[in-house]
């Protein structure tokens, strides 16, 4: 028979409580929205409906998919090389000689220390702040264009080889008792990189503005390059150089031949023609660069 409103039943049914999963001395009438358990004040999270109880919100965090920003989905090349040199950077100021020992120095790479042309990439003016702000902001602005335009790995192939390049091209050209640092030569390449993939794509007038602008900003670096004291100009211009020849090579647009025999045999032609300067330069010093 059924019970009539009022009855011993609801009555009974009125006077159970519930108690808090988390805090089972603790009285309430709040449940999580998602799992329905009992929660109190203290366990409930607020959510976009309801509330929701701790364990339901930790699953939600597990299971939630992981969320990058658009630069470093986009351009994680550009993002390893920057945090590469930030360490860099910070580690020059904590060990003494590091920047001496990484920096380009045309007599120590006549004496065998090759890798010096790759370092410098990395090292910059631990006395001068702005030297790796002003590289990091440059790179921040070409590089993820280069990076996806090409593809991570041959957007960091191609900036390893314009640092290269560059750093040849200061050993080369310059007083030997110079050092150099700063990843000014693999940025000028990156900027020589877009500037060819540009060009190439022209016909569209957005593309030609842009275009201008990168024209316009290695005109205004190679000029103050120039005329102010202490700039490499000559690592600027061989990475430039390097990144054009490189953005001919890699960039397949309006070709019929395969790329990726044609951006193989770029990289390395430039990568050789650098090392046969680089050599040539060491014979001139009256060293061995391999000795």
């Amino acid at each position: 028979m059924d019970q009539p409103p009022g009855g011993p039943g609801s009555a009974l049914e009125e006077s159970a409580e519930t108690y808090c999963y988390g805090h089972p001395k603790t009285p309430t009438k709040l449940r999580c929205s998602r799992c329905e358990r009992p929660i109190c004040g203290r366990c409930a999270i607020p959510a976009s409906v309801g509330q929701h109880c701790p364990e339901c919100v930790a699953e939600a965090r597990r299971s939630a998919p992981k969320v990058r920003t658009v630069m470093t989905k986009q351009a994680p090349g550009v993002i390893t090389i920057l945090g590469i040199n930030v360490v860099v950077f910070i580690l020059q100021q904590l060990i003494p000689g590091l920047t001496s020992e990484l920096s380009m120095q045309p007599f120590a790479i006549a004496a065998g220390e090759w890798w010096r042309l790759f370092t410098p990439m990395i090292v910059h003016d631990p006395d001068f702040t702005l030297h790796i702000l002003m590289n990091s902001f440059v790179l921040f602005i070409f590089g993820p264009n280069v990076e996806r335009a090409f593809g991570t790995t041959k957007f960091v192939v191609m900036y390893v080889i314009c640092g290269f390049v560059g750093s040849v091209a200061s050993y080369a050209f310059n007083n030997p008792g110079v050092r150099g640092v700063g990843a000014s030569g693999a940025i000028f390449g990156v900027a020589g990189v877009l500037l060819v993939y540009l060009f190439n794509r022209r016909q569209s007038s957005f593309v030609y503005a842009d275009m201008r602008n990168v024209m316009f900003f290695i005109g205004i670096n190679l000029f103050i390059g120039f005329a102010i004291s202490g700039i490499d100009y000559w690592a600027h211009i061989g990475g430039l150089l390097g990144g054009m020849a490189l953005g001919f090579g890699f960039d397949n647009e309006g070709r019929s031949v395969e790329a990726v025999p044609m951006q193989v045999a770029t990289a390395v032609a430039v990568f050789a023609i650098a090392a046969g300067v680089a050599l040539y330069r060491t014979s001139d010093l009256g060293g061995s660069l391999f000795g």
